[in-house]
């Protein structure tokens, strides 16, 4: 098991239906998974069967457990987003008291984001959003695009949406590993689209 487990979460409505992303409380969390490099965990609120992959019913208790578990032996979090997102949402919608405990211990959290949008900014206005920043330093992409996720779920496409979600832990996790053994990863200009590497010390 390694030090570091990425967290992602897939919502079953849009900011734009409860009038804001900071309306937490009124998100519908649909599935949360995590990777830590080794072990896939999927927790989804409608039953999936995924082959290679530990599945749990989405429950606040157990995901906490889970969560504690890979803290108390001295691991962190990792996410992109993770502090404005998937933390919140967890911690009002479903109720996770663990989420909300580590939303104020920035020791146990790493937020991609955040350190992307840090190394950045004295340079050029760079896309930060995760598909843009694994296609230019992995040579890689997301399996679904972020808004269509509630569309698939609400269509019953449960099995696609948690695969969805467990590739976005994975890929957020190469994505750290390789700007922590690189001391660089990429980005694309918001102005003329060229890519753009980014010293990064992770």
């Amino acid at each position: 098991m390694s030090k570091i487990m990425a967290l992602d979460i897939e919502t079953g409505n849009y900011s734009w239906e409860i009038g804001g992303w900071d309306k937490h409380s009124l998100f519908e969390p649909t599935v949360v998974a995590t990777w830590d490099g080794t072990d896939g965990h999927v927790f989804s609120k409608e039953e999936v069967e995924m082959e290679g992959v530990t599945v749990h019913p989405l429950h606040p208790r157990a995901l906490g457990e889970h969560l504690e578990k890979h803290l108390e032996s001295g691991g962190v979090i990792l996410g992109h987003n993770i502090r404005k997102f998937d933390l919140p949402v967890l911690n009002a919608a479903l109720d996770c008291k663990v989420a909300g405990d580590l939303m104020g211990k920035s020791e146990n959290i790493i937020d991609t984001k955040i350190l992307v949008d840090k190394a950045a900014l004295a340079g050029d206005k760079i896309h930060t959003t995760l598909d843009t920043l694994v296609r230019s330093t992995l040579d890689s992409a997301k399996s679904m695009k972020s808004e269509d996720a509630p569309v698939a779920w609400r269509e019953g496409r449960y099995l696609e949406v948690a695969d969805y979600c467990l590739k976005d832990c994975q890929l957020t996790y190469d994505l750290y590993m390789h700007g922590k053994d690189n001391g660089i990863i990429k980005s694309r200009k918001m102005e003329d689209g060229s890519i753009v590497e980014i010293m990064v010390e992770w």
